[in-house]
This record gives C-alpha cells, sequence and structure tokens, in this order.
C-alpha cells in the first residue's frame, strides 16, 4: 500500500538483465531533481515567499516505484485567504507535472508552443487563489526551462525498453522515452547570463550515441554528465567503425562547461560540449563492443 502522506509516485519498470544497472537510480535521482526545480518554478509563481522541498516517503523493489512528498513552507503574509493554501499549491504542483511531461512529449523538438505552456503553468498558479490579487507573476522561464531539461535528461537516462510512469491520485501518464529533444537548446532565453570555460578533462564511456542526434553519456568520478561531441572529424571516424569503442573505455578529451545563472545570480543549469577528442583511453575490463550493448 502506498504511504498516507504521498503527494506523487513514479515506476521505473526496467528491463532485467539489460544494460547498465546504475541507469535505474540515476535516472530516478534526476528525475527528482527536475520535479523540484519545476516545484519552485511554479511555487514562485503563486508567491516568490514559497519555499518547496521534495522529500521521500518510501520505495517498493520489483519495478522501481518511487513516493515523493512536497513540503511547502511559506513567510507569513496577509495575503494568505486562508490555512488551505498549501492544498492548493500542492495540487497545482502536481496538476504542473502532467501539463510538462504531456507537453515535452508532444512537441517535436521544436518549441514553438512554449507560450502556450507557460500560460496553462501560470493559470495553474492563479486557480491556488490564495492571495488577493486578479493576476499572478509569469512563470520563470530559466527555472522551467531547467526542470525541463532534467526531465529530459532522466529519460535519456532509460533503455528504450524501459517504461517510467508517474501516478497521483487523479491521474496517471506513461512517459514517451523516445522524446529527448533538450528544450534549451531550441528556446531562446531572456534575463539570464551565461558563462563559460574550457578545459581538458577524461571522461568514461557509459553510453555512445550511435545515432549522431542524442548526447553521449559518461562517467567523470561519481558524477554521470550528458554531453554532445562536436568533434565531427572524430564522430565520421566512429559511426564509420574506424574506431572502435569497448565497455569501460574513456575520452581524453577538450571541453566547455557553460554555466546559466538566473537574473538573482542563482546557477540554475551546467553543461558540458566535447569539442575535441584527444585520446581513446582502453578500460581494464572485458573488451565488449559498446555496438553490441545498444
Amino acid at each position: 500500500m502506498p504511504p498516507d502522506d504521498a503527494d506523487l509516485a513514479f515506476v521505473i519498470d526496467f528491463q532485467r538483465g539489460e544494460g547498465d544497472p546504475r541507469r535505474i537510480f540515476d535516472a530516478a535521482s534526476i528525475l527528482i531533481d527536475g520535479f523540484e526545480q519545476l516545484d519552485e518554478a511554479i511555487a514562485g509563481s503563486v508567491d516568490s515567499k514559497i519555499s518547496t522541498v521534495m522529500v521521500l516517503e518510501d520505495i517498493e523493489a520489483g519495478s522501481l516505484k518511487v513516493y515523493l512528498r512536497n513540503i511547502l513552507n511559506k513567510i507569513d503574509d496577509e495575503a494568505i485567504k486562508s490555512l488551505e493554501w498549501k492544498k492548493a499549491v500542492g495540487t497545482a504542483l502536481l496538476k504542473a507535472k502532467y501539463l510538462v511531461l504531456r507537453w515535452l512529449d508532444s512537441e517535436d523538438g521544436s518549441g514553438k508552443a512554449i507560450d502556450i505552456l507557460r500560460e496553462e503553468l501560470r493559470t495553474l498558479a492563479h486557480q491556488t487563489d490564495i492571495k488577493h490579487l486578479p493576476d499572478y507573476a509569469p512563470i520563470q522561464e530559466a527555472r522551467l526551462l531547467a526542470s525541463m531539461d532534467k526531465i529530459q535528461e532522466a529519460k535519456r537516462t532509460l533503455n528504450p525498453h524501459d517504461r517510467l510512469i508517474v501516478e497521483t491520485d487523479f491521474d496517471k501518464y506513461e512517459v514517451d522515452l523516445s522524446k529527448t529533444w533538450e528544450p534549451s537548446e531550441v528556446i531562446p532565453l531572456e534575463h539570464v547570463q551565461e558563462t563559460y570555460s574550457k578545459g581538458e578533462i577524461i571522461l568514461t564511456i557509459r553510453k555512445p550515441d550511435l545515432l549522431k542526434d542524442t548526447m553521449w553519456q559518461f562517467s567523470h568520478g561519481k558524477s554521470t554528465i550528458y554531453a554532445p561531441i562536436k568533434d565531427e572529424k572524430w564522430l565520421d571516424a566512429f559511426h564509420r567503425r574506424e574506431v572502435p569503442i569497448y565497455s569501460g573505455d574513456a575520452l581524453r578529451c577538450e571541453v566547455e562547461f557553460a554555466f546559466v545563472y538566473d537574473e538573482q545570480g542563482t546557477l540554475i543549469d551546467q553543461k558540458i560540449t566535447v569539442t575535441k577528442v584527444l585520446e581513446v583511453i582502453r578500460g581494464p575490463g572485458p573488451q565488449t563492443e559498446l555496438f553490441e550493448k545498444t
């Protein structure tokens, strides 16, 4: 039975014995991050003084099923109309998740309908009706895009034959894992500041891009990193199978780091792009070609 206090659950139904087992827990962690960022964006539209914290209620085995609950806190404000505001805001946060998940799956990667999505999310904030105001602040676009990027990253972490289902008391939705386009790549941002730096690092390959249109998945220490490779000469050689890649191999490469800050100077997103592959470093384990593992 689900915990009584749980607001939301998501299920990762995975193919047993296939792929990297860490992908299940990585995807769950990344998805929680994305949901937390989305909550902050929506709650900030309702009232800038509301803070949200997502806590783990329970985990079920078999398929991985994670139960989550929102804790909402707010500084006292005369604009609050009743003690029911937490229930109203909590419902809006849950509905927002479904709106965003369906929007990401229905879009073709052009981001043309972003204005409609923002207005629908702002309407949810207005429907909470917790303040004596005729309208509510617009959704902070940078935080919204950062949250959607995280959700898409969680989807990319899973294998095509895995399943991701989000459940609440009033809705249930199976996410389309094939739609993994990155919102921040196609939707221009305003009122943000970006800084860049370059460096050379070694990235262990966990999942290559065999289709030329998705991110590579790497490990760097204990961190999982998703990054495109922009070294076209090396990529062409790789896709022609002139550069064999085996499980456990790593790339020594030049990279560009991009950091995105909102208008308050808060870091909301960071990305890595591989600009040049310098060397393939062979791993110590069995030489299983990654083409056969995907």
